[in-house]
């Protein structure tokens, strides 16, 4: 995790095995993708932390679309919305696929 390239209050994740590689929606499905430089990329490469009082964890919002949440889903991974139209926004397990755990780095 990085201060958020578009935003410092918020964070991107660079690769640690590809330095200046940072997951990235595009088509709002996560990606791995060199850093350009470009309004587009950084902005699509920030996400902003949320914590939830009824839940542990963190999750993670795309910062040009506060609507939409870092989720895994059918074992791919979205910024997807809570019910929207495409199969990947399904309310179906919704608060389990957007909650992730913050844990210290494997060595």
């Amino acid at each position: 995790m990085r201060a958020g390239l578009a935003n410092t209050s918020c964070i991107s994740f660079e690769s640690a095995n590809n330095s200046g590689q940072y997951l990235r929606h595009y088509g709002f499905e996560l990606y791995l993708n060199s850093n350009d430089n470009s309004t587009q990329f950084v902005q699509d490469a920030t996400f902003c932390p949320q914590t939830w009082s009824q839940r542990p964890g963190y999750s993670f919002y795309a910062l040009m679309y506060s609507d939409r949440y870092i989720r895994h889903y059918n074992y791919t991974v979205y910024a997807a919305s809570d019910g929207g139209s495409n199969a990947f926004d399904s309310a179906t397990s919704w608060t389990a696929d957007v909650t992730w755990a913050a844990a210290s780095p494997w060595a």
